[in-house]
């Protein structure tokens, strides 16, 4: 896991699992059970701090990055990124800050959100473009979307394909039904346990196993000098 401290050392969770072939630059803070995957670059430089809050995944390729002194705020505080617990990232996605995306949320494969907040149990499929935006808790956003200088109220439904790029097109977006809510729901809980309560231990043990075999083969090789 290589780490540039130039512009701050990253601050990591005992409990987490960072590949050694990601890439973590920066001021970021990463909770417990997170798991970052290889090739995923989180890049705190331009534009930080960053926060990754407890079981979220990062897949791999991921890209994170930040415009300079621009902010999502917290809880008070400010953030280039802000990534809160259980949730997504998927392979290749990209989120590039000033942006928020709320718990348990599940941002596609290759998918982008830029300068925007996605609330909470949103659902973005892959593909999709998120920017200057703003989307509230419980929607399903479609696969290959552009979503650009909206609000989109809460437990709306875009289709796939989409382009809503004016507020009267967002404001004539349809309910999300409930069974897809809960599809969504399910299938994002899903993806945060097997990372969390599977690969990302397994990550662990697997690294603990290999660091007891390159003891024991240092052993033997000191003893089969004498």
């Amino acid at each position: 896991m290589p780490i540039d401290g130039i512009f701050g050392d990253p601050v990591i969770h005992k409990d987490a699992f960072i590949s050694r072939h990601a890439i973590i630059i920066g001021k970021v803070v990463i909770d417990q059970d997170v798991m970052v995957a290889p090739g995923a670059i989180l890049r705190a430089d331009e534009g930080a701090p960053f926060h990754v809050c407890k079981g979220v995944n990062i897949q791999d390729m991921v890209n994170f990055h930040g415009l300079l002194d621009q902010y999502v705020e917290v809880l008070g505080k400010r953030y280039s990124i802000y990534i809160d617990s259980h949730s997504s990232i998927t392979h290749g996605a990209t989120v590039h800050g000033p942006a928020y995306i709320g718990k348990k949320s599940f941002l596609g494969f290759g998918s982008k959100v830029h300068n925007s907040q996605i609330g909470r149990n949103c659902f973005i499929d892959g593909d999709t473009f998120i920017k200057n935006s703003t989307i509230a808790e419980y929607c399903h956003i479609g696969a290959k979307v552009l979503i650009s200088g909206v609000v989109i109220e809460r437990e709306r439904y875009v289709a796939d394909g989409m382009i809503v790029n004016c507020q009267k097109t967002a404001d004539a977006l349809p309910m999300i039904s409930k069974e897809q809510a809960e599809n969504d729901k399910a299938f994002n809980k899903h993806v945060v346990d097997m990372n969390k309560e599977k690969l990302c231990k397994l990550y662990h043990e697997r690294r603990r196993l290999r660091e007891v075999e390159r003891l024991l083969l240092k052993e033997q090789k000191r003893l089969a000098r004498k």
